[in-house]
């Protein structure tokens, strides 16, 4: 499936509802704002707010991440992870448009922002419809995530997801073959997820680490309820297991490796999800996407 992929700061985010809170993974839509559940344990609050508030296709749009404690004081704390203080994934509802982006794609993390953790992005929204806005963060070097979901108003409209269960696909130069062990996936149980690299029929030995992994996978359910960031692995490396992000953020990755990355996911439900995968080769950012069903 064809899609657009943006990496770093060439878009801004566009604007949305007018301001979101959430503590949880489980979240709705109520007039114009977004609520996330507690689902016990992060006493972080990340909220967004967009500049406009109402999003436009085509509309250069700054979302401005906000993280509070219970007591509604700023959250200064934020730890670099993977070379990052705060990774945002988003992607269309029907999964053509992909963007991995970081405040620090737009500027220096300034002192201002530390003291009131408020930390700014920017996107273009290309298609109207819904998006989700997946952001994963550490404090004091515990991994979080939280994901928005806000629409966008204008034309073109996006259509409906297409299925698409190729396992071979091309992307870029490489060619790139997807499977997943047992080949039946099943939610709450373990599942290896592999990606082969070749080019011109030859296994690709010299893809390289990007942002201090492997690969760097985004997995979002087909209704927008799981978002899911994740790493992937090298053969031989000590697997670390769906639960085990915190020894990700530690992971060594050799400067030059392949042609398999190996992924150890737990998928949380049943459903239809999209795999967006990013990997490192001659110094570009090769994006690939396939989809899979979770029984």
């Amino acid at each position: 499936m064809a899609f657009t992929m943006f990496i770093g700061g060439l878009f801004l985010m566009g604007e949305g509802q007018a301001f979101a809170e959430m503590s949880g993974m489980q979240g709705h839509q109520h007039e114009g704002m977004q609520h996330m559940h507690g689902g016990g344990g992060s006493e972080v609050i990340v909220g967004i707010k967009t500049e406009p508030e109402r999003i436009i296709v085509g509309t250069l749009t700054t979302v401005v991440f906000s993280f509070k404690n219970r007591e509604g004081k700023p959250v200064e704390n934020l730890t670099i992870h993977h070379d990052r203080l705060i990774h945002v994934v988003i992607s269309s509802k029907d999964f053509s448009v992909f963007a991995h982006i970081h405040p620090q794609d737009f500027g220096l993390i300034t002192p201002e922002m530390k003291k009131t953790a408020l930390y700014p992005v920017r996107f273009t929204f290309p298609k109207a419809g819904r998006y989700i806005i997946g952001i994963d963060f550490a404090v004091n070097d515990q991994p979080l995530s939280r994901h928005f979901l806000v629409d966008v108003a204008g034309e073109p409209k996006m259509g409906p997801p297409k299925q698409d269960f190729s396992r071979e696909k091309r992307f870029g130069d490489l060619d790139v073959t997807f499977a997943s062990t047992p080949e039946r996936i099943m939610s709450g149980k373990e599942v290896t997820l592999s990606y082969i690299f070749k080019k011109n029929g030859k296994p690709v030995t010299d893809l390289e680490p990007w942002l201090s992994a492997p690969m760097h996978l985004a997995i979002i359910s087909v209704d927008l309820t799981q978002f899911i960031h994740t790493h992937g692995e090298l053969p031989g490396m000590p697997a670390m297991g769906h639960h085990e992000h915190h020894m990700q953020m530690m992971m060594t990755v050799p400067e030059k490796f392949g042609p398999k990355i190996e992924v150890h996911m737990i998928f949380p439900a049943a459903g239809l999800y999209q795999i967006f995968g990013q990997v490192g080769y001659q110094g570009k950012v090769i994006a690939t996407s396939f989809m899979v069903r979770v029984d």
